[in-house]
């Protein structure tokens, strides 16, 4: 018998004996594996390989054992985010834990804490806040405090109450009741696993499937437990349920990052992947600005830049196409009447369609320097600019500056009169995309940040994908993007980099949105679920597929619409060429932004792949990030695992 046989051999039957709720455990088994001695003498002797193993067998057997016991009214997995205000309660913990941690990747959640000893003025003072939520989800960590038995009663008195108990179920005995929760989740251990896939499993990241082994008072007799069958939202897991190596995966992208950073490429990023549904790699590399002082971290937020054209104006444009509101083979100038040739008002621009601009073929140019208009001897117009908003000066290109908002209509007669030149032909353009928000509101009648909020962001849980992030987040949370010495004169930082969207007010189609990496790959995991995600169809199939398709090819055009796509044959092209690498196959899409950002999903192969990035600070003078062509080898690394 061979060492590594043996190590799993006995690992696996201490897993069992420790961990599994038989019917004689009677303690909360702690984090790792157990605080027996054995089990770390043999979990240190194991190689890194049979290490990760074995915490896959762990994993799957917590999951396997989690027991729901009530969900009354199908609450669980909760369905309708939107609509919920959450409180996450931990009894016993005193700082934020992991299942709060783990809750708050599927939504905003408010944190809430009481340790094991708390005071009748402490209970009655958390009850009183909780009030103010339709939806408190109570992590109970110790049996303690004699005052347990009134929190759970008064707690489960309120709206959508869920109780998570990680102890074993026998425990339950000591409390002669604990009210009527709507869900109640029997967990067994207190282990930062079990924590993790608890939260999980109320999000529907993970099915439900445990049974009770034993019986509990009166009411749960042995072998109850209800099932979830399927999991509807981003499971958080390793890479090994990929069916990847995480030792060859961290290693590789750890290598490929460092490289970047030692070269001074950004001060630091965030890379998540996620595979078949499933985010098995999230890690925050560096500082937000090279003076080293706020590490990176996972919830930082970043300036997408060009990636607001497809998870920005695009999500609009599709749910507009489908409800019949926006045809693709329409001329533009149906939706915006400026374009629309008339007497003294002359338009090249009349037959466009808006096929033809999201597959960048229309023939406009690719960008027009508006804010240049705004300046006198590379200096802000007093005339156009007010350090405070309000009497006609509202448009906010900075914290503290704000552009008059009649200068908006020397942005759009500046569109309508640029030149058409290489109509047919694919060259890159922003001009038609910017002007999305003042469609979407003709359109929908609706605010185009609140078209997107109601629509996608606030059901799919991504809180932080958002316009003008500083009235919301704290700057702390933002990542600085750069100092700008031609236009603003000082660091750019919560509001956004490009030009073009800030003399918009910051909101605008080709620039402006910012999010959290995790955030971003709910709604790019809904593209590929061909707009499905947490139990919501939020655009038909059909329509992802129709602009995840190239429109032109016989023009040598690989765009679809509005999407990046690969190269036309680029499984034929060498490495060099390829774009954005050999591994993308021709269902694959995404976008680069200029601050350094880049997503790439592929639908044939199950994969998220999020890269955020500051490349852009202190100077948009830096491209080492492209020369070391450090998104793209890191997409290429995984498509080679």
């Amino acid at each position: 018998m061979s060492p590594s046989f043996f190590h799993s051999f006995i690992l696996s039957f201490f897993l069992l004996v420790f961990i599994h709720p038989a019917k004689s455990q009677t303690q909360i088994i702690p984090d790792k594996f157990s605080d027996h001695p054995c089990v770390d003498s043999v979990f240190n002797s194991l190689t890194p390989d049979e290490r990760i193993q074995a915490q896959i067998a762990q994993r799957q057997l917590v999951e396997s054992t989690l027991t729901l016991l009530e969900n009354k009214n199908h609450l669980i997995p909760f369905m309708g985010l939107d609509t919920l205000r959450i409180a996450a309660l931990s009894l016993g913990s005193s700082t934020v834990t992991p299942f709060q941690k783990m809750l708050g990747n599927y939504t905003k959640v408010d944190y809430f804490n009481l340790p094991e000893s708390f005071t009748q003025d402490d209970l009655n003072g958390t009850v009183k806040k909780l009030k103010g939520y339709n939806l408190v989800i109570t992590g109970i960590h110790s049996l303690f405090d004699s005052n347990i038995q009134d929190l759970l009663s008064r707690v489960s008195l309120l709206k959508n109450s869920v109780f998570v108990f990680f102890c074993n179920p026998d425990a339950l005995n000591k409390i002669k009741d604990i009210g009527e929760p709507a869900g109640l989740l029997i967990a067994y251990k207190n282990s930062t696993i079990a924590q993790e896939l608890s939260a999980q499993m109320l999000f529907g990241g993970i099915g439900a499937k445990g049974k009770l082994p034993v019986t509990v008072g009166n009411q749960y007799k042995e072998g109850d437990g209800l099932t979830i069958s399927q999991p509807v939202r981003l499971k958080y897991t390793l890479p090994e349920e990929a069916g990847l190596n995480s030792l060859r995966l961290n290693k590789g992208i750890d290598s490929i990052v460092n490289k970047a950073l030692d070269q001074k490429a950004f001060p630091g990023c965030n890379v998540l992947i996620a595979k078949d549904g499933k985010v098995i790699f999230q890690k925050a590399y560096g500082y937000h600005t090279y003076e080293n002082r706020t590490p990176a971290s996972l919830d930082d937020i970043y300036d997408l830049a060009s990636v607001t054209k497809v998870t920005g104006a695009l999500p609009a444009i599709m749910k507009l196409n489908e409800d019949g509101k926006y045809l693709l083979d329409e001329p533009f100038s149906t939706y915006w009447p400026d374009w629309r040739k008339r007497f003294l008002h002359p338009s090249n621009k009349s037959d466009i369609t808006l096929r033809e601009l999201l597959a960048h073929q229309s023939g406009l140019v690719p960008f027009i320097p508006f804010y240049r208009q705004t300046m006198k001897d590379k200096n802000l117009s007093n005339k156009l600019y007010r350090a405070a908003p309000g009497n006609g000066y509202n448009l906010e290109v900075l914290q503290g500056l704000y552009l008059k908002d009649q200068f908006i209509n020397r942005i759009y007669k500046a569109i309508r009169k640029s030149p058409l030149k290489t109509r047919g032909k694919y060259v890159y353009s922003d001009l038609s995309v910017i002007l999305t928000p003042q469609v979407v509101t003709r359109l929908s009648g609706m605010k185009f940040t609140e078209f997107l909020d109601q629509n996608f962001y606030r059901p799919l849980g991504a809180t932080t994908i958002t316009y003008l992030p500083s009235k919301k987040f704290s700057d702390e949370q933002i990542v600085p993007t750069e100092y700008d010495g031609i236009y603003r004169k000082r660091l750019v930082h919560g509001s956004v980099h490009d030009e073009s969207a800030a003399t918009f007010g910051g909101i605008a189609g080709n620039a402006g949105l910012f999010a959290s990496a995790n955030d971003l790959a709910k709604l790019v995991q809904m593209y590929i679920q061909l707009g499905t995600y947490g139990g919501r169809q939020y655009l038909k199939s059909s329509t992802l597929k129709e602009f995840n398709k190239v429109q032109y090819p016989q023009n040598n055009n690989r765009r679809g619409l509005g999407f990046d796509k690969p190269l036309l044959d680029n499984d034929k092209a060498d490495k060099d060429k390829a774009y954005p690498c050999q591994g993308a196959s021709p269902q694959s899409f995404g976008h680069f932004g200029f601050t350094g950002t880049f997503f790439w999903a592929d639908p044939a192969n199950g994969l998220v792949y999020i890269f955020l990035s500051n490349r852009v600070y202190p100077t948009r003078n830096n491209n080492k990030i492209s020369d070391l062509g450090t998104r793209t080898e890191i997409l290429q690394f995984i498509y080679s695992l």
